[in-house]
């Protein structure tokens, strides 16, 4: 199946694919982003709204994307617990990465998912990858998913797990904290609670709005693989009926007096075709006002590039320099 996806982004086959694609070309959409729209349109695959959190963890465990990067080999990988205090019978599950020429460097990855799906296993192609670009050590944390555990469980839980895991961290070496879409929710949120400040933050096409009145989801809300539907399928099963968005949303801290003083320094991408993408803007101009950022937006690339990465040139080209800011931002 990989390999049938490659090769259809690729010509003859591309330019038959996205001639149905022609007005989201001309407003910038990367071409082979355009190919993976319509072959999810012709596959017809279920849509992740439509199934029960187990139902869609499953299918999202067997890998939603056939675009992945490929595996990459590491010095080594295992499982850990760290602890979770106030549960001293359930500690947290992480999962760490150790890549060979490993520096002195460590980056808590908080996955995907919507609070609702996504898994340490099920991330672990791109947390490899970053791993290896970096050389950075990841470790991957299993923080617990709604239904079944709602809000704030999942911000406790990474909190929990960054400053369990910064006594692992040798001299000399740095703690990071990033995440994509929800991972990138959660990790502005250890950002702000965490007694330990990270040493730098890496939001890709992060969710910082929970109260959807971004206008990304106007333009941009279906369509582009993640929609609007998915969206409200998420915070569904992550938010209680009564619970605060505002509160809980990263894009309103500075509204409720959180003025973002001694943030760290953050790298902040965002996609053009990207429902989250205007909020993700907004929340990076926030943070410029008390920190440095580093803000890349791809305007020709969508929501969960990350899963693209093995095939689409572009996502590759991005997430190689996401790698590279972080990187520069830690020094050595």
């Amino acid at each position: 199946m990989k390999i049938g996806a490659r090769g259809a982004l690729a010509e003859p086959f591309l330019s038959v694919l996205v001639r149905n694609r022609r007005d989201d070309l001309e407003r910038g959409l990367d071409r082979q982003v355009a190919g993976v729209l319509e072959l999810q349109r012709l596959m017809k695959l279920p849509p992740l709204e439509t199934m029960d959190p187990v139902a869609a963890r499953r299918f999202a465990e067997e890998g939603l994307s056939p675009l992945e990067v490929d595996r990459v080999e590491m010095a080594h990988v295992h499982d850990a617990l760290v602890p979770r205090d106030w549960i001293p019978s359930k500690p947290i599950r992480v999962r760490i990465f150790v890549p060979r020429n490993a520096g002195p460097h460590w980056l808590v990855y908080l996955h995907g998912g919507g609070g609702t799906i996504g898994s340490a296993r099920a991330s672990e192609p791109i947390t490899r990858y970053i791993a290896n670009a970096t050389t950075m050590t990841v470790a991957s944390v299993d923080y617990r998913l709604g239904p079944e555990h709602k809000h704030p469980a999942a911000i406790e839980d990474a909190v929990a797990a960054f400053q369990s895991i910064a006594p692992r961290v040798p001299r000399g070496g740095k703690l990071a904290v990033g995440g994509d879409s929800f991972g990138g929710f959660l990790s502005a949120h250890v950002d702000r609670r965490s007694t330990l400040r990270p040493a730098a933050q890496l939001l890709i096409y992060p969710m910082t709005n929970l109260t959807m009145s971004s206008p990304g989801f106007t333009t941009h809300g279906e369509g582009y693989l993640y929609t609007r539907k998915i969206a409200e399928y998420f915070k569904s099963h992550y938010l209680h009926a009564n619970d605060d968005r505002k509160a809980a949303s990263p894009a309103f801290f500075a509204e409720r007096g959180d003025n973002l003083a001694n943030a760290a320094p953050a790298i902040v991408a965002t996609a053009g075709f990207d429902p989250l993408g205007p909020e993700g803007d907004e929340y990076a101009d926030q943070l410029r006002a008390t920190t440095s950022v580093v803000h890349r937006r791809y305007p020709g690339l969508v929501h969960g590039f990350l899963s693209l990465a093995g095939g689409v040139r572009a996502a590759r080209a991005a997430v190689d320099e996401l790698c590279a800011d972080l990187v520069a931002t830690l020094g050595t």
